[in-house]
């Protein structure tokens, strides 16, 4: 079966004779979007702190006390390493005990879920506790930022107190070598950082505009009806001997050279 190439007037054609549907559909996602991030989702906080990594096998052997090019490249790579032994459980349950220590429990409880052990120890799960945090090293550089990002300024700012206390002690614990320091502590956030309204009201627009094409495509190639003698004659490949005018097109808001009856 022959298939017709579709040209870009075709397209261009499509596309403006369902502008209206186009912008309505465009315009309402948008807005979806936008009311989303405003009304329904969360207000979250950043808190955050940089922690230098140092290696305690530096040269101490330099005349003038000055960290070479290879001390620094150590440093570095045990920056990427300890990105992954702070990613770990035992950090987490560390922090979940701290919250519960710092916490009333009904405080707690409205933003984790406050699970009981075997032992009636009360904790936080670990997972809920990970995705509040992101540590990543600057600038493939030797200091580590830690972000932690919660639906409470001081949630998380504690938490990355938390984390500044005891990152020295896991690290020293698992690498018997090398050590963290903080730069600076974390101040509690006065502003939202979050959601991302204008990213919200983006992805609603696009994802409006992308529907309503994909529906005035699949509008036109489901249309079956003849438009005209020249679709006629493309399609059947028979010629067309007369057409009989809309007589009533001025009624449908068009003209007609014929008139009515």
């Amino acid at each position: 079966m022959e298939q017709k190439e579709i040209s870009i007037q075709e397209i261009l054609g499509i596309l403006l004779g369902h502008i209206k549907m186009i912008i309505i559909v465009t315009l309402l996602a948008g807005i979806a979007g936008y009311s989303y991030a405003k009304f329904v989702l969360p207000l979250q906080y950043t808190s955050s702190i940089k922690i230098y990594v140092t290696n305690n096998n530096m040269s101490d052997t330099n005349d003038n006390n000055q960290i070479n090019a290879q001390d620094l490249n150590t440093a570095r790579s045990l920056a990427t390493t300890y990105i992954v032994i702070l990613d770990d459980a035992l950090m987490y349950e560390s922090i979940s005990d701290r919250l519960l220590q710092d916490y009333n429990e009904e405080d707690l409880d409205n933003y984790f879920t406050i699970a009981v052990d075997d032992n009636n120890k009360h904790y936080i799960p670990s997972s809920q506790i990970k995705k509040l945090i992101n540590i990543a090293a600057v600038n493939n550089t030797e200091v580590l930022q830690v972000t932690v990002t919660s639906q409470v300024p001081k949630f998380s700012a504690d938490i990355c107190t938390y984390i500044s206390e005891l990152a020295p002690k896991v690290i020293q614990r698992t690498t018997k070598a090398g050590s963290v320091e903080t730069v600076s502590p974390p101040k509690v956030p006065t502003s939202p950082s979050g959601p991302n309204i204008p990213r919200y009201l983006l992805l609603g627009l696009v994802a409006g505009l992308a529907v309503s094409v994909g529906i005035s495509f699949v509008a036109t190639f489901l249309d079956n009806t003849v438009k005209s003698g020249e679709e006629l004659r493309d399609r059947f490949g028979v010629p067309v001997l007369a057409e009989i005018p809309d007589i009533f097109m001025d009624s449908k808001g068009g003209s007609s050279k014929y008139g009515k009856y």
